[in-house]
């Protein structure tokens, strides 16, 4: 699953350049694509999750991998905004079919084999993401490489070829041997949605987590979109758009390898996810705030690193956080929950900060992430007695 993550660094480095330097988009028009997106999370997250616990993690991610790469390429298909806008809506639906069945996948089999403890897991998902990011710098090289011998337009399209074909390789070497599916068991789709809703709420710890999801996420949509925005903006790079933003990704994944070994020595030494969530959302505020604090190149850089590489290794001990307490029957459920909870922060955030950012400026939207990331890191806190 790590590979399949790692490719999309390098197209979101060829989208970025085609929606921000050729197409010129304004900071609305950039928040309003990834407002379309979470819609499309909104509305799939949880049947897709509900599906995978139902029929099969296997399918569900085959499923995903050939909506995600059909949607990389609609996405430079055209200069229209109008025409390629759909395309986010495409890639939500295969993100949801994917989003929590990989993590169900993983430890349904190592259960299942009798290896794997809710610790070893927790630390399995991060090695994961690692080995994710290692597949990304090469993932970001190629890009740079083909996209600048030939076109952004090309390597994207190619990055989706590459995509769909993924999905065929996975069909032939991935099992699932420990997964019974819930309609085996005389479950059906409401039964499951109602027992994954119930997990939720009676749990402490994953109304805690919760919060902070949705506290982090209304800050970061809007991040996401206008900080490399903020970065293009404020270098000049005309025709070395994407040498320079790509440079910038390379730094990114090369931080977040290392951020992402600490993480995983955190909790080989026995700090929690909640301890360890809240220290990573503490040095992402404080990168977003020095981003926005200066218009110097190197410095937003920094920034951007620093937040980047913390919130890239927050994923997976945020999921390591929801798989501690989700039982194997709802699994994939509760993670598509989660991933709903993602959707309607960076949906509601987004939007509201992207209209400000049109109204006033993209460095004062920076700063409300920031704040937001503080207050996320203060609530995660509140995880660690529950």
């Amino acid at each position: 699953m790590g590979t399949v993550e790692g490719l999309e660094w390098g197209f979101w480095l060829a989208a970025s350049v085609w929606w921000i330097v050729i197409l010129e988009l304004s900071p609305l028009q950039l928040v309003a694509m990834g407002a379309v997106l979470e819609l499309s999370v909104l509305i799939s997250e949880t049947p897709t999750g509900v599906v995978a616990d139902l029929v099969s993690r296997r399918r569900s991610i085959l499923i995903a991998q050939v909506l995600m790469g059909v949607a990389y390429i609609w996405a430079v298909v055209s200069f229209n905004y109008w025409v390629i806008l759909p395309a986010q809506a495409l890639f939500g639906v295969g993100w949801t079919f994917r989003s929590g069945a990989d993590t169900a996948w993983v430890t349904d089999e190592l259960k299942g084999m009798g290896r794997g403890d809710d610790a070893e897991i927790e630390r399995l998902l991060v090695r994961k993401h690692r080995f994710g990011i290692l597949v990304a710098l090469g993932s970001l090289s190629a890009t740079m490489l083909v996209g600048t011998v030939t076109s952004v337009r090309t390597v994207a399209v190619l990055l989706g070829v590459v995509a769909i074909g993924m999905g065929g390789y996975l069909r032939l070497v991935m099992r699932e041997d420990h997964f019974t599916p819930g309609r085996e068991q005389e479950r059906g789709f409401r039964e499951t949605l109602r027992a994954g809703l119930s997990v939720v709420v009676s749990r402490p710890r994953l109304r805690v987590l919760v919060g902070v999801i949705l506290v982090l996420d209304m800050g970061s949509e809007a991040f996401d979109r206008l900080g490399h925005k903020f970065f293009l903006d404020n270098g000049g790079w005309g025709d070395d758009s994407l040498i320079g933003l790509g440079v910038l990704f390379l730094v990114l994944a090369v931080a977040g390898l290392g951020v992402n070994a600490l993480a995983a020595r955190a909790l080989e030494t026995g700090s929690g996810v909640a301890r360890l969530a809240s220290l990573l959302l503490l040095v992402a505020a404080i990168g977003a705030t020095i981003t926005m604090s200066t218009t110097m190149l190197v410095f937003i850089g920094v920034g951007l690193m620093l937040q980047d590489s913390t919130r890239e290794a927050l994923w997976p001990v945020l999921e390591g956080w929801a798989n501690r307490d989700a039982p194997s029957e709802v699994r994939a459920t509760v993670h598509s929950l989660m991933g709903q909870v993602t959707a309607i922060g960076e949906l509601v955030g987004g939007m509201a900060l992207g209209a400000l950012a049109q109204a006033t400026s993209v460095r004062l939207v920076l700063a409300i992430a920031a704040v937001l990331w503080f207050g996320a890191a203060g609530l995660a806190t509140r995880g660690i007695q529950r």
